[in-house]
């Protein structure tokens, strides 16, 4: 069981997955004109259009499935770290399991892989979660 202070603790690091997201996010879309493109653009085209449909993407298309994530991924915490004696990196795996088979259900139904690569990006960032919160209290670890 975790004092409030530390639960509170924990529960801020959950911003890593927003960098981790917009990085994966990022990646997929350079990769894909990369791929895709029939042009040669100019570096500064290039990068222009890429950095500010990301951000439009993961706010504006991802905003629904990104509030939901993070309001299970708080419960989940809340009732882990509170309510069992788990070590901090057996929670996140258990975060993971839980909510990873949406992401790669979604992937499949609607034929958009990038779900797939936002599913890795969440398990690389809750292990770096993970990292830090046994670093700031290592009891948890």
């Amino acid at each position: 069981m975790l004092s409030r202070k530390r639960l509170t603790t924990v529960i801020k690091t959950n911003w890593i997955h927003l960098l981790g997201f917009y990085i994966c996010i990022e990646l997929f879309m350079v990769v894909s004109a990369i791929i895709d493109s029939k042009h040669h653009y100019q570096l500064q085209l290039f990068v222009f259009q890429l950095l500010l449909p990301a951000l439009m993407l993961l706010f504006t298309y991802g905003l629904v499935p990104l509030i939901a994530f993070y309001l299970i991924l708080l419960l989940l915490d809340l009732v882990l770290l509170t309510q069992t004696k788990l070590a901090i990196f057996d929670i996140v795996l258990i975060e993971w399991i839980i909510i990873a088979p949406i992401f790669i259900y979604w992937a499949f139904k609607y034929d958009y892989w990038l779900w797939l690569l936002l599913v890795s990006s969440f398990l690389v960032t809750q292990f770096i979660r993970a990292r830090r919160a046994a670093g700031l209290y290592p009891g948890l670890g």
